[in-house]
Formats: structure tokens, C-alpha cells, sequence
């Protein structure tokens, strides 16, 4: 009966330990630098000794990079290799992304944190300004990830009761597993005979439209549940939306026999 209580014991604490870990998620800095994240579902007062940390990330296939990768805590140093959407098909892809595995290499981080606290792994650029597609996680469920043999699986291996380590990931936090490159850079609305161009986008306040506005008649915002909550008429060269809280928008530009519309980011 000794025994059995002691395993019964034993399973309860694999369970309580296991209970235990970390999220991954992306977030953007500003324009094309962005950063990711672990958020954790507990809380811990220095005792996680944090040994290394991986994960892919995915881009459209094309001349997008990743550089300026930087370490955020610790001071120290990420890795970062690329694998191309020819050398992907080999493994599951479709041809249609390129891979970028991040590795921060075995070494010992304390660490203290909170309850849902985003922390602060490893910031870096994607060159060559991609407006169409996204960055997004490789799920270690991925056609991809099972092909390569868990070489490119997000992984967090910690040390957070001063027992062992372990791998204590515990998948992608909710809305945090992609960035959609649509809503950068400048971007060109083409309906009818016209064109104009919408930047910079996101923005803090102001959006300058080129191109022919002199063909526009309105302009009008409209939220993302279809809500109008602006109408500009006169010049639309310079459009002010200071006063819009921070969002997603559509941005629906009016000409006398014809209608484009464009997504908009309010930081």
C-alpha cells in the first residue's frame, strides 16, 4: 500500500510541475521590428533558471530576412539559421515560406516574473519590407516541424523549482502566433481608372494620401465591426486620426464612379 501511495504522490507532483510554463507570442515594436515574448501562467520570485530557448519562425518565400536579432534578458545571444521554402518542401512545406530558427544556446538566466508578465526574449528587423503575407510560429504539429524531427520545435527548457530541467512550453499565446504584413508599408488602393497611394501604416495620427486624390469625392473610416466613425471631404492629402482609438480600420475612398478600400493601422 507504501508504494503505491508514494506513486500516486509522485504522479501528483508530475502533474502540478507540468501545470507549469510558458507561451510564446509575437509583438510588434514598431514598423518592421518586432520582438517575441514568453508569458508565463504562474508566478515566481527568481528561482527559474532559464537554459535554452528555441522556436521557428515563418516568412513569405522571397528576399525577407531576419537580422538585428537581439537578446533581451541575460545579455545574451541568439541564434538565428535560415531555411529556405525549396529545403521546407523537402520536409512537409509547400514552397511558399522560408523558416528562421531561433536558439538561445545552453546557458543559466534567474529569472522573476508574474502571472501573465509578457517577458522579453529576443527582439530583431525583417528586411526587404514585405507588404503581403505573414510571420507566424511553426506549430511543432506542422507537417514541417514532424518532418524535420523536432529540430524546429519551440521548445523553453527551464529549471523552475530548482529540481531539473525541463521543457516547460506550453504552446502559442492566443491572438500572438502571427503578424500580417499587409498592414505596413505604403499601400496602393487601385479601383476604376484610379490609384492612390496610403502611408505611412500603421500610424499615430496622420495618413497622407498621393496618387490621383484629386479624382476622390469622400473619404470614410470605417471600424472593423463596419461601424463608420469618420468622413472626410475637401483635402485628402493629409487625413487626421488622432482622435480614433488604436486599431484596425478600413479606410473606403470614394471617387464620382468608383470605390477602393484600404486596411489601416491606428497605433
Amino acid at each position: 500500500m507504501k508504494k503505491y501511495y508514494i506513486t500516486f504522490v509522485l504522479s501528483i507532483c508530475a502533474l502540478l510541475t507540468f501545470s507549469q510554463g510558458y507561451e510564446f507570442g509575437i509583438v510588434q515594436v514598431s514598423g518592421y521590428n518586432f520582438k517575441i515574448v514568453a508569458i508565463p501562467n504562474f508566478n515566481s520570485a527568481g528561482n527559474t533558471n532559464i537554459s535554452d530557448v528555441g522556436f521557428t519562425l515563418m516568412m513569405p518565400a522571397g528576399s525577407a530576412d531576419i537580422t538585428n536579432q537581439s537578446g533581451l534578458f541575460g545579455g545574451r545571444n541568439w541564434d538565428v539559421t535560415q531555411f529556405d521554402a525549396a529545403t521546407l518542401s523537402g520536409l512537409g512545406g509547400d514552397g511558399t515560406e522560408d523558416g528562421f530558427l531561433f536558439n538561445l544556446p545552453p546557458g543559466a538566466t534567474l529569472l522573476a516574473h508574474t502571472n501573465g508578465q509578457q517577458i522579453d526574449l529576443v527582439s530583431f528587423d525583417v528586411t526587404n519590407t514585405p507588404i503581403s503575407g505573414l510571420l507566424r510560429f511553426l506549430s511543432n504539429a506542422e507537417a514541417i516541424a514532424t518532418g524535420a524531427g523536432g529540430a524546429l520545435d519551440s521548445f523553453y527548457n527551464s529549471n523552475i523549482d530548482a529540481t531539473t530541467t525541463q521543457n516547460y512550453f506550453f504552446g502559442i499565446a492566443s491572438g500572438m502566433g502571427s503578424f500580417d504584413f499587409s498592414l505596413l508599408g505604403i499601400h496602393d488602393a487601385n479601383f476604376g481608372l484610379y490609384h492612390v497611394t496610403v502611408y505611412p501604416n500603421p500610424t499615430k495620427g496622420i495618413l497622407f494620401l498621393g496618387g490621383d486624390v484629386s479624382k476622390l469625392k469622400t473619404v470614410e473610416i470605417y471600424s472593423m465591426t463596419g461601424q463608420r466613425v469618420m468622413e472626410v471631404k475637401g483635402d485628402f492629402r493629409e487625413i487626421n486620426i488622432e482622435t480614433l482609438q488604436s486599431a484596425i480600420y478600413f479606410l473606403k475612398l470614394n471617387a464620382a464612379d468608383s470605390a477602393g478600400t484600404i486596411k489601416i493601422v491606428k497605433e
